[in-house]
């Protein structure tokens, strides 16, 4: 079952948007590859989770997942939003990978990011997803940066990329 349609490779690929996101982070860009044979682990789930937990940080900041093969971006997100006080909300990078991605319309149960990842691979025949992690510098607030990567993506491409809903 293929959930998700895909046109024609980007244009604006994950290497463009990496060189761009690396001036807004406060350290190297961090790049996580999660395997589908992981998912097809008995406890491919909580392997997951793991893997986010020990490589991951509880730090605020923004995130692609592309495919390796292609260099095609799925998705752009962050973690962290500035509050009115002006101090970080306190949901990490970390955290936002292991969180609800929405509801399922069967069955109002939400979506935890694992079985996401692990449906879209699956629905999409995708073997390697690589996740780009960047940490936010104190004085840029997440969501101006992934203001800019949707932005640029955007200007490229006429469109987002595939997961992500609205901009």
């Amino acid at each position: 079952m293929n959930y998700f349609s895909f046109k024609e490779i980007e244009r604006m690929n994950a290497n463009n948007l990496l060189s761009i996101l690396e001036s807004f982070s406060s350290s190297p860009i961090l790049k996580l590859s999660i395997e589908w044979s992981l998912f097809e682990k008995e406890n491919g789930r909580k392997l997951f989770n793991k893997l986010i937990r020990e490589n991951v940080q509880n730090k605020s900041g923004v995130y692609l997942w592309s495919n390796p093969k292609t260099d095609e971006i799925y998705y752009i997100g962050m973690a962290g939003k500035i509050k009115t006080d002006g101090s970080l909300s306190n949901h990490t990078l970390q955290q936002r990978l292991q969180a609800p991605r929405g509801r399922d319309k069967k069955t109002k149960k939400d979506i935890q990011t694992n079985d996401f990842v692990k449906e879209f691979m699956k629905g999409n025949k995708i073997l390697s997803l690589d996740f780009h992690l960047a940490y936010s510098k104190d004085d840029i607030p997440p969501a101006y940066v992934e203001a800019v990567l949707l932005n640029e993506y955007f200007k490229e491409n006429k469109c987002l990329p595939h997961l992500n809903n609205s901009f």
